[in-house]
């Protein structure tokens, strides 16, 4: 969709511009990600082997690893193979 309206526009810049103000947290460095992925790993591998219903847990893991993995450039199919693969 494209929007065309210059006071849409405007209005979205500026929410833009004031997002990012005040922000004064720094973006997580590869390191944090990769930890927090292989750890986000560990914990919906321990869901699929629970006994008791868990998807919510599941899918919200799943989504979170996957942009995760994203972020560290991996192919989606990588990242797939990587949440299935057995535990050792």
């Amino acid at each position: 969709m494209i929007i065309t309206d210059n006071e849409t526009v405007n209005a979205a810049e500026d929410l833009i511009r004031r997002h990012k103000e005040q922000r004064p947290e720094k973006p997580r460095s590869i390191q944090a990600i990769s930890a927090r992925y292989y750890q986000a790993i560990g914990q919906y591998q321990e869901l699929m082997r629970a006994d008791v219903d868990n998807r919510e847990q599941r899918v919200m893991l799943y989504s979170e690893i996957k942009t995760l993995g994203w972020c560290m450039g991996r192919d989606e199919a990588k990242i797939v193979k990587e949440i299935n693969k057995p535990v050792k």
